[in-house]
């Protein structure tokens, strides 16, 4: 019985440090230029991790792959919104996840405590409490965005198109603040304007 308490105890920490971990996850994808990055932000109470991943180039196998045929062939009204004349979020999630398969990454990551960048923290907050929003702009040549967020039972996903200071100034902000913690704090010359769509 003592031993069964024990664990009990030992293990109500690791429950409560899962249960306060926030994950954003943002996938960025320019359909014209077949151009992506993805990012990944987690939080615990003290901690946050942030990743990114760049693609250096793509594998020509791609023009082979059955799915990316596929996602040709199909007709205009399944991959451009009528309404908004944007891509469609079911063909922006095909074409991330055949990227995904073929692209070849270049990838950093770094950790630091919450209490060096409050700042960047209390945004972390504002994006996971961040409403869906109708986005009603015709950018078929922009970049899809796309954010998975995650805390405790909490899961959405939000899709915006080309985010800047003007829509969605939030989510702009915060991609490009993402992409500055590695040119800034470890001068990071790889992550050129370019290979970020311009965040």
């Amino acid at each position: 019985m003592k031993g069964k308490l024990f664990f009990s105890v030992l293990l109500f920490p690791f429950i409560l440090f899962a249960q306060g971990k926030r994950a954003i996850r943002i996938y960025g994808v320019t359909a014209e230029s077949l151009s992506s990055f993805y990012l990944e932000i987690e939080q615990d109470k003290n901690k946050v991790k942030v990743s990114y991943k760049i693609p250096d180039s793509l594998s020509s196998k791609m023009r082979y792959d059955p799915d990316y045929i596929s996602l040709n062939k199909e007709p205009r009204s399944y991959s451009i919104e009528e309404s908004s004349g944007i891509f469609s979020q079911q063909y922006t999630d095909r074409l991330i996840n055949i990227l995904k398969r073929h692209y070849i990454y270049t990838t950093d990551s770094l950790l630091f405590s919450k209490s060096e960048n409050r700042g960047y923290a209390k945004m972390i907050d504002k994006v996971i409490n961040v409403e869906k929003q109708k986005d009603e702009r015709s950018i078929i040549d922009g970049t899809s965005i796309r954010l998975d967020i995650s805390h405790g039972k909490l899961i959405k996903t939000i899709q915006v198109h080309s985010p800047d200071a003007g829509s969605n100034p939030l989510i702009a902000q915060f991609i490009t603040e993402t992409f500055d913690l590695f040119r800034k704090g470890k001068n990071d010359n790889y992550l050129t304007s370019k290979r970020t769509s311009a965040y």
